[in-house]
Order: C-alpha cells, then sequence, then structure tokens
C-alpha cells in the first residue's frame, strides 16, 4: 500500500482491515481487526501573517497584466522568472524557548500577500507574507471513512492546536515573526500590518487568530503507525501487524512529524522499503 496518509487508511477501512465497530456500523465485514488503523493523524499547521509595503515591487504587482504576459514568456523562452518560484522563497528556523536544544518553529517568506489562504488571490497592492508553523506539534487527530463509497471523501479530524504545547509554540513563534519585521532595516518598507493587525496583542487574541485562519501545509503522517508496541498499525519492517503478504510504504507509517517537510522522509521509507522486499526475496 502507497496511498498516502490519508487513502491508505480509508482503502484499508473499505476492505475490512481496522477498527471493527466502526466498520460494523457502516456494514462492512471485519477481514482483520486492527483498532487504530486512522488514528494517530499528525500533521503541520501554519498561519500567514503579511504586511502591505512600499517602495518596492512583489509578486502582487508582478503577477498581473503586462508584467504577468512577460513573465509567460520568459518562462517559455528560458525557464526562468516568477514562475518558477516556490511558495516559501526564503526560510527560518526558530527557538521560541532559547533552553531548546533545536528550534521548535519555521517561517517561509514570500513577497507576495492575500487576504484568504485558500483562495490565495494576490493582493492588489505590495505585500509579503510570513508563513509560521510549529515543527514538532503534539496534537493528534484521525482519519477515518464515513461512508462504503470509495469514491467519498473519509473524514479527516484534525485537533489542530489541541495540545497547549502546540498553542505556546504558535503565539511565540509568530510574535517573534512580529518582533522580526519591526527591525529597523525594514522600516522604509513596511506600511501596515495586515493580517493579524495590530491590535493582536494577547495571547488569547494569537491563538484565536491562529485557530480562525490556519491551515494544514499538506504534511499528513501516522495514520498507519509503525512501531513494536499494540497500538501500532504497521511493524519495524512495514508489514501490516497480524496481516501476511501486506506492508505499507508512505507516509501513514511515520509515527512523529519531523522537523520540517515530509518528503525526504517518505522517500527515505520507500528505498528502506525496496531494501526489506529485497531482504525478504533473498531469504525466501
Amino acid at each position: 500500500m502507497a496511498a498516502g496518509a490519508i487513502q491508505t487508511p480509508q482503502i484499508l477501512e473499505l476492505s475490512g482491515i481496522g477498527n471493527p465497530k466502526l466498520l460494523q456500523s457502516l456494514g462492512i465485514s471485519v477481514t482483520h481487526s486492527l483498532p487504530n488503523v486512522g488514528e494517530n493523524y499528525i500533521d503541520h499547521f501554519a498561519t500567514r501573517m503579511n504586511w502591505r509595503v512600499k517602495d518596492t515591487v512583489t509578486l502582487n504587482e508582478m503577477a498581473r497584466g503586462w508584467r504577468l504576459m512577460l513573465a509567460v514568456a520568459e518562462y517559455y523562452a528560458r525557464k526562468t522568472g516568477i514562475l518558477t518560484l516556490g511558495t516559501g522563497l526564503v526560510h527560518g528556523f526558530v527557538k521560541t524557548d532559547p533552553a531548546m536544544a533545536t528550534p521548535d518553529a519555521q517561517y517561509f517568506f514570500v513577497h507576495a500577500s492575500y487576504a484568504n489562504a485558500a483562495e490565495r488571490i494576490l493582493d492588489r497592492f505590495p505585500g509579503m507574507t510570513i508563513g509560521v508553523t510549529q515543527l514538532r506539534p503534539e496534537s493528534m487527530g484521525s482519519i477515518h471513512i464515513r461512508s462504503t463509497d470509495p469514491l467519498a471523501g473519509p473524514s479527516i479530524r484534525p485537533n489542530f492546536l489541541d495540545s497547549e504545547v502546540d498553542q505556546t509554540c504558535l503565539i511565540r513563534s509568530m510574535q517573534m515573526a512580529r518582533r522580526i519585521v519591526s527591525q529597523p532595516a525594514m522600516k522604509q518598507y513596511l506600511h501596515s500590518e495586515m493580517s493579524p493587525g495590530i491590535n493582536v496583542q494577547k495571547d488569547e487574541d494569537w491563538l484565536s487568530f491562529a485557530r480562525e485562519n490556519g491551515q494544514t501545509i499538506y504534511h499528513p503522517i501516522g495514520t498507519c503507525r509503525m512501531g513494536e508496541d499494540d497500538k501500532a498499525v504497521v511493524d519495524l519492517r512495514l508489514k501490516l501487524k497480524g496481516l501476511a503478504g501486506l506492508r505499507v510504504v508512505d507516509a501513514s507509517v511515520v509515527p512523529q512529524m519531523v522537523s520540517g517537510n515530509t518528503q525526504a522522509v517518505v522517500m527515505m521509507v520507500a528505498e528502506k522499503a525496496a531494501d526489506l522486499v529485497l531482504e525478504d526475496a533473498r531469504e525466501r
């Protein structure tokens, strides 16, 4: 199985592998009881702080009108320009507590801004954005099927910011981002803070802003957690516990969140799985 942390548990449950109570409630015959399929869902949650800027040109203007036409031409001619840019151009890793051994929060900066992170429609004036995310969230949710229809999406319950540790980290890292932008070197470029806005000062206001405006950055893991304990779904060789002939090879097996993007981790899991398959084949 390599359908990812969202659809791997969905396919397993549709096949009768999972929590018997859930499966029976949907009229699915239990093929193999594994109560923790779909549990332990962990993801990176991010807020986006943005500012209106001045005396400079940003992607907001460069991605409109005649400038956009020039950018399209540049991309087709040379494969360069703004159409080759990612969503984060400058990154930073910070400690919200100096006593920590390693950073616990990440920033990603881009010279563009939008009012709604879901729609991502660029503002019509110069702007910039700092995305803020906690690196190692403790909050856990679940992903389970809600019907026997394979084309119906599962129920995703992320429980973002359920942990007090997660709440504190995000509040402190957003406050730190504001302090960074308020440094003298940035003064000549700043017009105003748009989101969350200078009226947000108290911890409870920062937390409310995060809850109302934050989003996943699409790093789901853990829904078929690897481990040696009774709650694990796959063993240390990625084999589904108690069921022969099936491995899970995707982000769903990762037991805890890594300090950054999950792409390299998923590639590592795949490489290791390939080695394990070859080892087993040689032993036969």
